[in-house]
């Protein structure tokens, strides 16, 4: 297991997500979302979205598939406890299968500090010795 990033909403956890997947030269994270105490994510994301005002680019009820732009209050924190600076997280989802977070304007120091290990990866795929 690699290190965890905790998502809060309105400084609630939610969850946590490990950023399994990286495109270091875009700044851009992706990650399975696992869950703390939210029984219907569907639900949780929809209800925020509307009170909120946040644009849902897709959404099947029949489903319960959604899928948003970034969410001002979706804050993304470092073991350390600090924000993961960047320009913010966007949801997508179907409750009968995963919620995955993606984390858009990583900065190039940042993306070395913190996810080196996706450097090195992609480096490794895209960079011939």
């Amino acid at each position: 297991m690699g290190a965890l990033y905790y998502l809060e909403i309105d400084r609630k956890r939610i969850g946590y997500t490990e950023f399994e997947h990286a495109d270091p030269p875009m700044g851009v994270l992706h990650g399975k979302i696992v869950f703390d105490d939210i029984e219907f994510p569907y639900e949780f994301f929809k209800a925020h979205c509307l009170k909120y005002k946040v644009k849902i680019n897709f959404d099947d009820l029949n489903e319960r598939c959604i899928s948003t732009v970034i969410i001002p209050q979706l804050k993304v924190c470092l073991q350390n406890g600090d924000e993961l600076p960047g320009w913010g997280g966007a949801i997508t989802g179907m409750e009968s299968d995963i919620f995955e977070i993606d984390f858009y304007g990583v900065s190039p120091e940042v993306m070395q500090a913190e996810f080196e290990h996706h450097l090195i990866k992609y480096e490794r795929k895209y960079k011939p010795m």
